[in-house]
């Protein structure tokens, strides 16, 4: 029982793995045009929910969101997204809309849509830099 009691106390004081710091997600007023482009392959991480949210946000006239008339959002969304040489992303970048509300959801897509693979880079920026859009239509 003592040589169990020792080799617990002994692994209780080592130090606990560091965990990944989250991906962060940064709104700004950006050109990034020069970054290499990366494609959106797929939109299985998109959803619909939250689509319909930012398209009831702009619909309430909540915020001005850009692409809104009426009852149609057609969003074009630019980001840059940093990623570690493992292919982890670590930081987003989004076009500033100047509405924070829908700021939060769309970066939040965006950022599991990075990260479920629905956009990917290809591996030509050395800097790990890349830009990509969100595109959808709602309403009508």
């Amino acid at each position: 029982m003592k040589h169990f009691l020792a080799i617990s106390l002994l692994l209780s004081s080592l130090p606990a793995p560091a965990l990944a710091a989250s991906p962060s997600v940064e709104v700004a007023n950006a050109n990034w045009s020069f970054l290499p482009n990366m494609k959106q392959r797929s939109s299985y991480h998109l959803s619909n929910v939250a689509i319909a949210r930012v398209h009831e946000i702009a619909r309430e006239g909540k915020c001005v969101i850009p692409g809104a008339q009426g009852s149609l959002l057609e969003m074009d969304l630019s980001f840059a997204a940093h990623f570690n040489p493992d292919g982890s992303v670590d930081r987003i970048v989004m076009q500033k809309l100047g509405c924070q509300e829908a700021e939060g959801i769309l970066g939040g897509i965006l950022l599991k849509m990075v990260q479920g693979g629905d956009y990917k880079p290809d591996g030509s920026n050395q800097d790990g830099w890349y830009r990509g859009t969100l595109s959808f239509t709602v309403g009508g």
